[in-house]
């Protein structure tokens, strides 16, 4: 079949490819099969360095395609290969998908309907199901949709691992969290606004495609970006994959990217991935935007009464009205209600990117009272490892979601807490109770027990 190759296609499909010419095959030659006629889109596949093996007879499956193959002489990664693919599209919608991403038939024609409808969100995000040995047949012989599975434990999409979340659309007004690229689109105009992918991510595994839509997100005006489409659906090939290397990379890659941007979004994707780290995220906002719109959380009553009593000015304060508070210049804040800077991060504190033992103390003022007990833990140890004193304030206040602090809870929770730290209850005049945290030293460090002499002996070695 001869395809129309003047005039501008509507989307162009950027495919980074290495060493994996084994799946480019069959998604180039699903991509023949597509319900879009083929004259409406164009396909560059980027080849990321490694050895051409295989590559002639891949690039073949894709014969009467717009398709056009450009080549690295030496492996850069994918976040510049997807670079240097959109430098060679001329369509104004972008849709990236990897090599392994087997298209079902309907797939690029409900990528472009979507932009083609007015005034919907600017990014698309398509399903990816798994697919294990038992279906591989199927995807071989060219099966369609019906024989292949959605459903685990052969198929399912891994971010959402207990079906599709038809009745739950809030997770996409942070849909950038769970915005891969193996299946997604977006026009191009924001693309080449915020400058595409950072290439420093280079060989590493992973987050460079959701760092890319965090951007394009910000970029974008306030609202919901991104959209769902539970059918426009990819397969995901079976390759091979260093499970554990990926995701020691992938961590790596998350802990550089919360440093850079010291916010409650990127310190949950450091510890949740998936659609639970989005519905976190969500659950942490509003809390947050609860506390500012009270002006809870004040911080300067325990500044005013407790800063004389810590051990240094080292001191991180969570909670609100940073501003009127009396705060020496080596302080630190978690304040929501004062703009993010050098000082003042707009975390939560469950892994905040601050240097272990760099602080002489953490105080939380309420704010822990809001955290989910899995959080308050993670909290707790984090501010731990930043200093050797953790104090949480409990006020008088209350709010819906916050955690009560009369003495029967307080003194519950100094006694769950006592099983990894030394913790003391103080009621102070004029600011509320004070549960103070200190670590317990490692076994290791602990002195020896005094042991009877014929009690050693009596165990002693033959």
């Amino acid at each position: 079949m001869s395809v129309q190759t003047t005039g501008t296609p509507e989307l162009s499909v950027v495919m980074p490819t290495f060493q994996d010419a084994q799946c480019l095959e069959l998604t180039l030659r699903a991509l023949t099969r597509q319900t879009l006629p083929p004259e409406r889109f164009e396909v560059i596949v980027v080849r990321d360095g490694g050895s051409p093996a295989g590559y002639p007879e891949a690039l073949a499956a894709g014969a009467g395609l717009r398709l056009r193959l450009v080549e690295f002489p030496e492996r850069r990664g994918r976040a510049a290969a997807r670079n240097e693919g959109v430098r060679h599209a001329s369509a104004p919608l972008l849709v990236f998908l990897d090599a392994d991403s087997y298209a079902l038939p309907d797939l690029l024609e409900r990528h472009l309907a979507h932009h083609a409808a007015p005034d919907g969100p600017a990014v698309l995000i398509g399903r990816r199901d798994e697919i294990g040995m038992a279906h591989l047949p199927a995807v071989l012989a060219g099966a369609g949709p019906s024989a292949l599975p959605r459903t685990y434990p052969h198929g399912g999409d891994m971010r959402f691992p207990s079906g599709a979340p038809d009745g739950d659309r809030d997770w996409l007004r942070v849909g950038w969290a769970l915005a891969y690229t193996h299946n997604i689109s977006l026009p191009r105009a924001p693309f080449d606004e915020i400058g595409g992918y950072r290439e420093e991510f280079g060989l590493s595994y992973g987050m460079e495609d959701i760092e890319l839509f965090y951007r394009v997100d910000r970029h974008l005006p306030p609202g919901v970006n991104f959209a769902f489409d539970d059918d426009a659906r990819v397969v995901h090939l079976p390759h091979h994959k260093d499970i554990g290397r990926n995701w020691a990379e992938m961590m790596a890659n998350t802990r550089t990217l919360a440093t850079l941007y010291p916010c409650l979004e990127w310190e949950f994707l450091s510890v949740i991935v998936g659609h639970e780290a989005a519905r976190r995220i969500l659950h942490y906002r509003s809390l947050v935007d609860e506390c500012v719109r009270r002006s809870s959380c004040a911080i300067g009553p325990a500044v005013a009464r407790l800063a004389d009593r810590l051990p240094g000015p080292r001191v991180l304060w969570v909670g609100t009205g940073s501003d009127r508070a009396d705060l020496p210049e080596a302080a630190l804040t978690f304040d929501y209600a004062a703009p993010p800077g050098p000082t003042n991060f707009h975390l939560v504190g469950i892994a905040p990117p601050i240097p272990p033992g760099s602080l002489d103390a953490v105080v939380s003022v309420d704010f822990w009272r809001h955290l989910l007990w899995p959080e308050l833990c993670q909290f707790v140890k984090a501010s731990a490892l930043l200093a050797g004193q953790v104090h949480l304030v409990a006020t008088d206040d209350t709010a819906p979601g916050m955690c009560v602090a009369d003495a029967a809870t307080t003194e519950y929770l100094r006694q769950a807490l006592a099983a990894e730290y030394t913790a003391d209850l103080h009621d102070m005049d004029g600011l509320g109770t004070v549960l103070s945290l200190r670590p317990r030293p490692p076994l290791a460090d602990l002195p020896a027990p005094d042991v009877p002499a014929d009690h050693e002996a009596a165990y002693a070695p033959a």
